[in-house]
């Protein structure tokens, strides 16, 4: 009885927040929920209906985000035919410090959106600028981050170069100027063009984020552009679940005629810093600005030691970083320690030596050095394996274990995994990415370990054909590889451990369709390369002499298996269908 009791008590909870909201409401101007779901929450209630409606909203006044639910625990939010239009480019939707909190079937959009877009009209005559005439109904403003739009496809044009550091200017009041050396040999008259920004000033990035949280689950959810990512995990437990969610483009704006082009105006989807990584299952991502989805982390360097007690400057300054109980490390082979206690300084405030105040004050981009003022002063569970000038990194706080399965993935950016824990990625379908990344970028001489990842039964189709890099080692369509500051040397064996390639169906990709660097233990087995070699390799890979004209190149690593996988339907430019280094140990090979 008691039970039935406290079931029937729910319902009239959920009954009451949404017949107090309804009450209000309005045909055309639904009532702001913010307030009414903040008490439902504050008063216990486990399940909470926001009735179906579009609501305008910008932040309440002294916030920095149109919606915070913080240090909220146990409870539901029903949000089905609900959505949230920000008047503002800011976060719309932030998770603060929660715990098992679900949200159900909301949709986010922005007005004004974070991107414009438009037709190449005009080219310098040195290629030095383009003009991009907008299209009407979006923002007449010079948004700066730029992508060239094949207009048939209405997707980022086949050979575009990497596009970085362009000016944008209004040359007239419905056409922005973007001037970058040779832009004009990348865009031509009648091409498209996506031009974003981030958040607005004084505005907070990206549209959903989840930070310090545990359990979370976004059920259903749908977000059609946003000022910096689209969803974005950061810190806490993890243990997060996206289900069905959805990026993808959304209305014509009022008065358009083009459909639009973007959705996110950075990533679609990331998780960095978690203790246990997502689940992401049953997802759509189309046309984001930037990466598909990454599960993030990074290395810290040790500044001073001071027998247990270390001083760790931490190389991203937006993340909260290790925690107590954490481990670290140097490798995936070293010594270990736990950390007891913690506490953030900042560089000036740590005492930290002369000479190695002097070397993180020199230390160039991209540097062993290069670290941000943001320290952590962590006491161990033993006396120090590490040194300082060491760099050690937490297997803790990757995101190791995460799932990232039956997704359908439509866009121009990577997959980039920093990750493993018997990471998956399985059932998914890569439709003309950049590609998948596998490497922890970070500087070469940098601690990094990711160990036991399986990659299962995707398709990838048409990866490789944007922005080549030959100044990077991530030539293929799959990509295991970790670099040394000095090209062309790769990392030795040990960086990957424990890898598992099979079932997956790699169509019509340009260059290698599979490169494998410092890995070891690494099975590949019961794979379809289809249509390899058919177009002309792009350079991506040539300072560290990645053979571009394989399908498989494998270097630095040892205790290989190549099995049973099949290459059907090759192209004039293949040469050689696997490509192995002297540097390659301890290779069986069946079945290539």
């Amino acid at each position: 009885m008691r039970e039935r009791n406290l079931k029937l008590l729910g319902i009239v909870r959920t009954i009451s927040v949404l017949s107090l909201l309804t009450s209000t409401a309005t045909a055309q101007t639904p009532p702001d929920f913010r307030p009414m779901l903040r008490e439902a929450v504050k008063n216990g209630q486990r399940r909470v209906v926001i009735p179906p409606g579009v609501y305008r909203l910008a932040p309440e006044a002294g916030q920095g985000v149109i919606w915070t639910l913080r240090e909220a625990h146990d409870v539901e939010i029903i949000a089905d035919g609900v959505t949230l239009i920000g008047t503002k480019l800011t976060r719309a939707v932030m998770f603060d410090r929660c715990r098992n909190v679900t949200l159900q079937g909301l949709t986010v959009d922005y007005d004004l959106l974070p991107f414009t877009q438009g037709t190449v009209a005009a080219v310098a005559p040195d290629k030095g600028w383009i003009d991009v005439k907008i299209h009407d109904g979006y923002p007449r403003r010079p948004f700066a981050r730029i992508d060239i739009v094949d207009p048939q496809t209405r997707y980022r044009k086949k050979g575009m170069p990497f596009l970085w550091g362009t000016k944008a200017e209004m040359s007239a009041p419905d056409t922005v100027r973007v001037t970058l050396k040779d832009i004009g040999k990348a865009a031509v008259l009648g091409d498209f063009a996506s031009l974003s920004t981030g958040p607005e000033n004084g505005g907070i990035a990206h549209g959903i984020t989840v930070e310090n949280c545990a359990n979370t689950k976004l059920n259903n959810v749908t977000l059609h552009t946003a000022p910096g990512m689209g969803i974005l995990e950061a810190d806490g437990e993890g243990r997060a679940q996206f289900l069905g969610c959805k990026i993808v483009r959304g209305p014509k704006p009022e008065g358009a005629t083009q459909e639009r082009l973007l959705t996110s105006t950075w990533d679609a989807m990331q998780s960095k810093t978690i203790k246990y990584g997502p689940r992401v299952e049953n997802c759509v991502i189309e046309d984001a600005g930037d990466d598909s989805w990454s599960v993030q982390s990074s290395d810290f360097l040790v500044v001073k030691r001071d027998g247990n007690t270390l001083t760790l400057a931490s190389r991203d300054e937006w993340t909260d970083g290790v925690q107590i109980g954490d481990r670290i490390r140097a490798s995936l082979d070293s010594a270990e320690a736990k950390i007891t206690a913690r506490k953030i300084v900042r560089r000036d405030e740590a005492n930290l030596a002369p000479e190695v105040l002097e070397k993180l004050k020199n230390a160039p981009p991209y540097a062993l050095w290069n670290v941000s003022p943001k320290c952590f002063e962590v006491t161990l569970d033993r006396t120090s394996p590490f040194q300082i000038g060491d760099s050690v990194f937490s297997p803790d706080r990757q995101g190791n274990g995460f799932k990232f399965v039956n997704n359908k993935i439509h866009s121009a950016g990577r997959l980039l995994i920093k990750a493993g824990g018997l990471g998956l990625i399985s059932g998914n379908e890569f439709d003309t990415p950049h590609n998948i990344t596998i490497c922890p970028e970070v500087p070469g001489e940098a601690a990094a370990g990711i160990k036991s990842l399986i990659i299962r039964n995707n398709i990838i189709r048409g990866a490789g054909y944007f922005c080549p890099a030959p100044w990077s080692a991530s030539a293929g369509a799959l990509s295991i590889t970790a670099a040394t500051d000095k090209r062309p040397q790769l990392r030795p064996a040990g960086v990957f451990d424990g890898i598992l390639i099979e079932g997956n169906i790699f169509e019509n990709c340009n260059g290698p369709n599979l490169v494998v660097s410092s890995a070891r233990n690494v099975i590949v087995r019961d794979n379809k390369f289809v249509g390899a070699q058919q177009t002309k390799p792009n350079d991506t890979g040539a300072s560290y002499g990645i053979a571009n004209t394989a399908i498989i190149w494998v270097s630095d690593s040892e205790n290989i298996r190549l099995e049973q996988s099949q290459t059907l339907n090759p192209g004039p430019f293949l040469q050689k269908s696997v490509v192995l280094t002297p540097s390659v140990k301890s290779v069986a090979a069946s079945g290539h």
